[in-house]
This record gives C-alpha cells, sequence and structure tokens, in this order.
C-alpha cells in the first residue's frame, strides 16, 4: 500500500525551493511510483509551481490565508486551513519547505498526528535578514519548530553550524542533503546572444534571481558601473522580476534613471522558463546576494562551465566557487581574470540526482 504524502510550501512561485520540491516530486514519481502517493499544499500567490506539478499529475492544494508576509490573523486562519487539510488527507509522511509554511506545517501535522515531519531549511534568509530583537524572535521561532518534526534537512555544514549556535533542534535530527538540478538536456549556445543583439566578442556577466532583498541586485549594478566604466566590451544581464515585493524593482528602475550611460549596457529580463538556455552565454555568472541557501542557479552554472563570482554567504563555499566578502567583490581587477579562465564543467548527472533522492528516500521510509 502506498504511503501518502504532503509536500508544503508557503509561496507557488518557480524560486529555488519550489524547484527543489518539484525535483523531489519528479524524482519520486519516476522512480518510486509504487511507494507514494503525493499531493502539494501551497499559497495562492504568483502559482507559476502550480501547472507544473499538474503536468506531473499531482493534486495541488490552495491554503487561501497562507502567505510569506507576518499577518497574525492571516496566518491563523493558514494554520486551520492546513490543518484540516492535514487531518482530513490521512498523510503519513508531512515534509514542509520555507519557514512560514515550515512552522505552522510542522505543528498541524504533529497535533493531527503525521506519523513523519520533516523540515527542509533553504537558507536562513528569514534570521539573517534581521538584527537585534526581531532576530531573536525568529530564532524562538525556529527552535519551537523544531520541536515538532523528526528531521531537520540542511543543505550545508555551515547552515548546520548555524542551528547549532542558535540552539534550533538536536544534532539527532539534523540531516545534510545537498540540492540537486535535473540532468539537463543538451544546452546549446547563442539564444540569448541573438535576443539582445549582443556580437560574439562582448562579454556578458549575468545573473539569474528575484528583484529582491536578499537577492541584493543594486550591488550587481554598483559592480556593472566600476566595470564599464573601465572597459565597454561588457554587457551585463539579470533575469528575474520581483516576488515578495516590487519596491526593489521600483530601485533599480530609479539606478537605471539615473545612470543613463551604464544603463546603455545593462538588461533586465522578466522570469523565463527558459533562463537555463539564455544563461548558457553568460562569460560569468555573478551572484552578489546578502543571503542564500545552495542556490540551484550555481549548480546550472557551473554544469555549463561558467565561472561563478559570489559572495560568501549560504553554502556556496562548499561548492567550488569563487566567493569573496561582500567588500572585496566589488573589486573589477579580478574580473579580468575570470574573462580569460576557462571553466571545467562539474557535471551534475543521473547519479546526482539520484543520490538526492536516496538521501531523502532514508528520511520518508
Amino acid at each position: 500500500m502506498k504511503k501518502r504524502m504532503l509536500q508544503l510550501i508557503t509561496r507557488s512561485d518557480w524560486a529555488g525551493g519550489q524547484k527543489v520540491l518539484y525535483t523531489l516530486v519528479y524524482g519520486l514519481l519516476k522512480y518510486y511510483p509504487d511507494e507514494f502517493e503525493i499531493e502539494v499544499a501551497c499559497g495562492k500567490e504568483n502559482g507559476m509551481l502550480i501547472p507544473e506539478l499538474e503536468k506531473l499529475g499531482v493534486k495541488v492544494h490552495i491554503i487561501p490565508n497562507l502567505v510569506r508576509e507576518i499577518s497574525p490573523l492571516k496566518d491563523l486562519k493558514a494554520f486551520f486551513e492546513i490543518k484540516k487539510l492535514i487531518k482530513n488527507g490521512k498523510y503519513d509522511i508531512v515534509h514542509v519547505h520555507s519557514s512560514k509554511a515550515g512552522l505552522l506545517g510542522r505543528i498541524a501535522a504533529r497535533l493531527s498526528k503525521v506519523p513523519r515531519i520533516i523540515y527542509t531549511v533553504h537558507g536562513w534568509w528569514p534570521i539573517e535578514q534581521y538584527n537585534g530583537i526581531k532576530r531573536k524572535i525568529f530564532i524562538l521561532a525556529e527552535r519551537f519548530g523544531a520541536k515538532f518534526c523528526d528531521k531537520i534537512v540542511l543543505l550545508c555544514k555551515r547552515d548546520m553550524e548555524k542551528a547549532k549556535i542558535w540552539k534550533i533542534g538536536k544534532q539527532e535530527q539534523y540531516e545534510i542533503i545537498p540540492n540537486a538540478i535535473l540532468p539537463a538536456e543538451n544546452i546549446q549556445k547563442g539564444k540569448l546572444r541573438k535576443e539582445l543583439g549582443i556580437p560574439e566578442n562582448i562579454k556578458i556577466i549575468g545573473n539569474v534571481a528575484r528583484l529582491d532583498p536578499p537577492k541584493n541586485p543594486l550591488r550587481f549594478l554598483e559592480i556593472a558601473k566600476l566595470i564599464l566604466q573601465e572597459r565597454k566590451d561588457v554587457v551585463f544581464v539579470w533575469i528575474g522580476g520581483s516576488v515578495v515585493e516590487d519596491s526593489y524593482g521600483k530601485q533599480v528602475e530609479q539606478w537605471l534613471l539615473e545612470n543613463p550611460e551604464e544603463s546603455k549596457n545593462i538588461h533586465f529580463l522578466p522570469f523565463r522558463k527558459d533562463a537555463i538556455e539564455l544563461m548558457a552565454d553568460f562569460d560569468i555568472l555573478l551572484l552578489t546576494s546578502d543571503a542564500e541557501g545552495m542556490p540551484l542557479v550555481v549548480l546550472e552554472a557551473q554544469n555549463l562551465g561558467i565561472p561563478v563570482v559570489s559572495t560568501d554567504v549560504g553554502c556556496l563555499k562548499e561548492i567550488g566557487n569563487y566567493t569573496f566578502s561582500k567588500s572585496d567583490i566589488s573589486d573589477i581587477k579580478m574580473f579580468k581574470y575570470f574573462f580569460e579562465k576557462k571553466q571545467e564543467s562539474i557535471i551534475f548527472d543521473q547519479q546526482t540526482f539520484e543520490k538526492l533522492l536516496k538521501d531523502y528516500m532514508r528520511l520518508f521510509r
């Protein structure tokens, strides 16, 4: 008899945590079709994850009041919506992702006597974005939530060490399972250059990310300005729009208006399902984030043989990148080295993908 599993995440857009959830669901259905009956629950905002799951034949439950922003009334309503779903669904396993769904889902699942409860932490930005009393409150919330689950999945040792420092959960709860990407088809170069009319002799520095505070697109723009003041054979491309709030998008628009000369060599594209095909033309992936987990865009860049220059955040140092402090990353001299460097591809093949599945299967069984 198949075990019933619920995968729960706060937002239904197509960002890192959602892609990991999709990858896991896809793999479980393909390689373990006789073991699980999988359903997914998420908030209604954006919703790009939903049609992708429906293509797999997965039933998706919308939690109307599950939103990213803190809202005591909506959060209380969302809790009871989740609890009702879990109770009626009679799930054997509840696997939660993201901080809001992670907290509400774990408590609801434990109160509903779900046999197995797993929580995956996709980076600690919900804590690290704050200082002082707010940070302490979110740490306390994570400590409280840890009492309601069997395992806490972290993406790397650095994230585990932070959990230990903040006293979130216990050693026996910790499991390190790095992200993996679906094996990519043969991706050809040229699509981005053709679309934007960029000649072959022009270098492309790019990023694929949301226009949201943790991704810090303004740092990306300031680095672009420094480099463009030195050389004109470079263009900068950012692929991805706002998800959490549009205020950052407005700040980017304002920066571009205030720097008209540099703006000629800077392109912002919206969310694209074919982003990995466009990224194939990057000469450098420039990640300027203030916080990360283990970003899939970095794994994709490595797979394509694209050098990655990044701030030293999240799990980046543990997956073989060129990481720099938030001040040193603005040193434009190093970019000349990366333009000339040939990066060997780090192949994320079927075995890497299957290891992710096997590691999770160990927790689900």
